[in-house]
């Protein structure tokens, strides 16, 4: 069975056409938590500051120092998860409709809308 999990529930994404909105993310809602995806939606992934041990020179008994040394980096896990929340969403849109919100989204990131 395509989308289901080791519960035996059936977990397809509903296809998105328009029309219905609020049923439909309704749906999305449940099958995303059911994957353990909703933190990702609701959220986002989290930049992770890369944490480096730096130790102390000012005497006796001193403990060892956490700086962040590098930029934030965003996890491998949080990236996996992140990708399979895109996934099923891309999917759960009919081919008419996919091509328009795409659009959309590079017109935000791009600063045109």
């Amino acid at each position: 069975m395509v989308g289901s999990g080791s519960s035996g529930g059936d977990l397809r994404t509903p296809q998105f056409d328009g029309a219905n909105y609020d049923f439909w993310a309704v749906k999305m809602e449940t099958i995303l938590i059911a994957h353990d995806l909703w933190d990702v939606v609701e959220v986002g992934v989290q930049p992770q500051p890369v944490i480096e041990k730096k130790e102390d020179c000012g005497g006796e008994g001193s403990e060892a120092e956490h700086i962040p040394v590098e930029a934030p980096t965003i996890s491998r896990e949080d990236k996996i998860k992140n990708a399979k929340a895109l996934s099923l969403i891309q999917g759960a849109l009919t081919d008419e409709l996919f091509p328009r919100i795409e659009m959309k989204r590079l017109q935000k990131e791009l600063g045109m809308s």
